[in-house]
Parts: structure tokens; C-alpha cells; sequence
């Protein structure tokens, strides 16, 4: 049986792991493009998946949505979580000024799939975007989806209960055009883990990987410098508490 190639769009691409995922699969897709910022990612995902740079449509906020093709299966979009992790700012979608902040560039995700109205839209960020300290902001995510045409379905997974042998918790917002969805999605049951971590490590790892001892004595001061400014400007200490940059 001959599968349907799907049209796909990839934003916030990274080095493209939904792309791996969809030929690890076995589901042949058409690139329409992907969109990633950072250069050294789009050099990896362009070796990685055998596709020229010239696909990358760059910064997601440049891109004019009007252009884009019609008839697109699926857009896939993990967009930036430094503003909703416990780890981040916890600034959430929005800056005090109502401008967005990273995270907030799923506005831009969204204006595409406004526009383009794929079949399927798949998102993924850190599990703390439904937490109880951002369900407003968890609410606008799931609102703007269902308004744009979508029925959504979320749920919080986590790697070591699909075969991948790590602790590592993540949302998953799955959205269907409402005119194509039966409402018989599910998603899928926990396997048992067969791995452990040392089974994936290679027992020996090439000299070329490891740095320089040099360049590592002389890091060291630096991040020495940078993590006494960081804890001053989080404790006030006199000056700004600016911790943007932390």
C-alpha cells in the first residue's frame, strides 16, 4: 500500500525532530520549508534532512504568510519556551508594554495557521505552560487555536514512557480543522522502557569532541565573572534587577 505523501511546514525547526520522527515513522512528507533563526541549527538541519538552506524561510516574523502555498497538511511549531520555563524569565506570551516576548512568537505561528489552515497543526513546549501560573496564557493558546477553525487536544508526555530512555516532560497540543476532525483521536498509550541510558552512550568518544584543556582554564573566569553579575542583579544589590539576560 502506497502511502499519501503529506505537504509539511516546519516552523521553529531546530535541527528538525518532528521531521525525524516522521521518517522514523515511515510517513513520506513533502518540505515545504522550515523556519529557523539560528544558523548553526539551520547548517545541521540542512545536512541532517539533505535539503538545501535556501528551504529555510528564516525569522518567523518575516514571513508573509499570503505567500506560502495552499493546501498544507501539517505545520508543526515548538516555539520558544524561555518565557514560560521554570528555568526562564516567566514573563509568559506578553512584556508589561503588551509587546511579545519569545514565547509570544506562537503569535506568529499562529497567524500562519490562520491563514494557511492546515489539516493538522502540531505544537510542543516545556510542561509548565499548563501550569496553574500560566493557565491564562495556556487559555489564549488553546482560544486563538479553536477560533482559528481547530478542535485541540493536549496532553503532557514524557520521553521514557516512549522508548527513549530519558526523564523529559513536555506538552503536546494536537489541532484539527474542526471541518476534517472525527473527535477519534487519542494519544498514544505508555510503552514499557527496554533502555537504559549506557545503551545509547558510545563507549568510546573521539578526542575531536572534547575541548581544549586551555580554552576550558581560561572559560572558567569568565563564568565565574558572569555568575556573580547575574546574582547580584537578581538580589537588587543597588543596581537594576534586570534578569533578562540571565
Amino acid at each position: 500500500m502506497v502511502k499519501e505523501v503529506i505537504s509539511y511546514l516546519s516552523l521553529f525547526s531546530g535541527i528538525g525532530a518532528f521531521e525525524k520522527a516522521l521518517k522514523r515513522l515511515e510517513i513520506p512528507y513533502e518540505l515545504i520549508g522550515y523556519s529557523e533563526i539560528d544558523k548553526y541549527a539551520s547548517k545541521a538541519y540542512s545536512l541532517i534532512h539533505n535539503v538545501p538552506e535556501t528551504m529555510n524561510y528564516g525569522d518567523i516574523t518575516k514571513i508573509n504568510e499570503k505567500e506560502l502555498p495552499e493546501g498544507i497538511d501539517l505545520i508543526t511549531y515548538g516555539f520558544p519556551c524561555q518565557d514560560i520555563s521554570i528555568a526562564g524569565s516567566q514573563k509568559g506570551l506578553l512584556n508589561d508594554d503588551g509587546t511579545k516576548t519569545r514565547s509570544g512568537l506562537f503569535f506568529d505561528a499562529l497567524r500562519i495557521i490562520e491563514h494557511t489552515q492546515p489539516k493538522v497543526a502540531i505544537a510542543e513546549n516545556v510542561k509548565n505552560l499548563a501550569s496553574k501560573k500560566f493557565s491564562k496564557q495556556f487559555s489564549i493558546v488553546l482560544d486563538s487555536l479553536e477560533e482559528a477553525g481547530y478542535n485541540n487536544y493536549w496532553k503532557i508526555l514524557n520521553a521514557k514512557d516512549y522508548e527513549i530512555p530519558q526523564n523529559r516532560e513536555r506538552i503536546i497540543i494536537v489541532s484539527i480543522r474542526k471541518d476534517l476532525d472525527s473527535n477519534a483521536f487519542t494519544f498514544p498509550e505508555p510503552v514499557e522502557l527496554q533502555s537504559i541510558l549506557l545503551d545509547v552512550l558510545e563507549d568510546e568518544v573521539d578526542e575531536k569532541y572534547y575541548v581544549d584543556p586551555s580554552k576550558v582554564k581560561a572559560l572558567i573566569p569568565q563564568l565565574e565573572k558572569k555568575e556573580i553579575s547575574n546574582t547580584i542583579r537578581a538580589s537588587g544589590g543597588g543596581v537594576p534587577t534586570d534578569t533578562s539576560g540571565i
